[in-house]
């Protein structure tokens, strides 16, 4: 009987170096780099705040003496070798690394709505605008085609001023040759009604070299009328 008690004294030292063993593996692999800490692990995993909450069955020493069935129990054919030993309470470095890996992991999440509700909003926004440049186009086609017409009334309205006042310079034109033909004729009238004979001698010359351009003028206009 003592042969088995150290038999499994050995092998519960065994099992519990393959536990650091895979919990400095799972360390390493969760927060990415190794635990520096196995020295003070050595002297502290017999504290009784790391041990696990049900005593070993093998490692259960009583008040009496010798070693018998109830101070050594291998277990059944149907427990695993593992089974009268749960796992060790997490210890503050794991529990930090999975509350910060389950952090990462819902902040990676919310990440990543974030990412989708803000490219939901650029394209909105971007609908937005695409919307408001039709509309803006729309209106100022309507703006082009407004100042066209308006400018194109303007232009034929001046250029109607512009007829009107071609016309009336026509006009006074031609009234102003009127007027003035009208007054050399009654002026050569009066010059053509002067009788020579009770006139001076120097007046006589003087209205006598008058009649005579007046006549000629006459002949002048004449010629011009009958054409060549």
């Amino acid at each position: 009987m003592l042969y088995i008690y150290s038999f499994c004294c050995k092998f519960n030292n065994n099992y519990f170096l393959l536990q650091t063993t895979h919990a400095a593996a799972n360390f390493a692999g969760i927060l990415k780099h190794n635990f520096a800490y196995l020295h003070c692990w050595e002297i502290m995993k017999d504290e009784p705040k790391w041990q696990d909450p049900k005593p070993r069955a093998f490692a259960k020493s009583a008040g009496g003496d010798g070693f018998g069935e109830d101070t050594i129990n291998l277990g059944d054919d149907n427990s695993s070798p593992t089974g009268s030993a749960e796992k060790r309470p997490m210890g503050r470095d794991s529990a930090k690394a999975a509350k910060k890996k389950a952090n990462s992991s819902a902040g990676s999440a919310s990440s990543s709505e974030y990412a989708s509700r803000m490219q939901d909003l650029s394209l909105q926004k971007i609908s937005i605008l695409q919307e408001e440049f039709v509309r803006k186009n729309y209106r100022f086609q309507q703006l082009a085609f407004i100042d066209e017409k308006r400018f194109e009334e303007m232009r034929s309205h001046n250029q109607s001023l512009l007829i009107i006042e071609q016309e009336k310079i026509r006009i006074m034109r031609e009234k102003h040759d009127m007027d003035k033909e009208e007054k050399e004729k009654q002026e050569d009238e009066m010059i053509l009604g002067i009788d020579l004979d009770g006139c001076t001698s120097a007046q006589r010359l003087y209205y006598k070299a008058l009649q005579e351009e007046i006549f000629e003028k006459i002949a002048a206009r004449r010629r011009k009328r009958q054409g060549p």
